[in-house]
């Protein structure tokens, strides 16, 4: 029996998914920006047919968004499932006029979909778009998008890599720059696989 997948799966507006694959279940985190509560979450067995199971950012666990532009707030979540525990980045966008944007970026955990979520960690400042990789060897590494603001510099630095400790949520050493962006290139959304010992 075939089923067929309308698209989008999800009607309506559900920006920046980020969809995984626990066994038989899918999950797909999307934006709220602005808008209470923070982050949705929804799961599906079959692509087709789907249903809200958590919102990580209620008011308890949500920063203050209070005067935040227009599509500014919560921005590109990433989630992420290893060894029992989902792991949820996102971004919060405070200013303006891009590419001119302040921002700070958090993860929680969480051993249910459904929660409860930790109180979110503030990891960084540098950027948005974050993501996880979790290596072979148990070492875990946060990417994301580097935006540098000094003057004479490039703005769309390049892609960031910096090694996260998994006991304690915290950042280790200095992040390093993976990928450096042509002039006006902006790299949304860097992911970071490894297939055949190869990354």
């Amino acid at each position: 029996m075939s089923t067929t997948v309308e698209n989008p799966i999800l009607p309506g507006s559900h920006p920046d998914p980020d969809i995984i694959r626990v066994g038989d279940d899918l999950y797909l985190a999307t934006t709220t920006f602005e808008w209470l509560p923070g982050v949705r979450i929804h799961h599906s067995r079959d692509l087709v047919n789907w249903e809200l199971v958590a919102a990580p950012l209620d008011g308890k666990r949500i920063g203050n968004l209070r005067a935040v532009p227009d599509s500014g707030g919560n921005y590109i979540p990433s989630l992420s499932w290893h060894d029992g525990t989902f792991y949820l980045l996102y971004s919060e966008v405070y200013e303006g006029a891009w590419p001119w944007v302040a921002n700070r970026t958090f993860l929680t955990t969480a051993s249910s979909i459904e929660g409860p979520w930790s109180e979110p960690v503030h990891l960084n400042s540098m950027a948005f778009d974050p993501a996880l990789f979790f290596d072979d060897d148990g070492r875990c590494y946060l990417l994301h998008l580097w935006m540098d603001y000094r003057k004479g510099k490039e703005q769309m630095r390049g892609i960031a890599i910096h090694e996260l400790d998994l006991k304690t949520l915290q950042l280790i050493g200095e992040a390093r720059e993976l990928f450096t962006s042509p002039k006006d290139f902006l790299n949304e959304g860097p992911h970071l696989f490894k297939r055949g010992g190869y990354y």
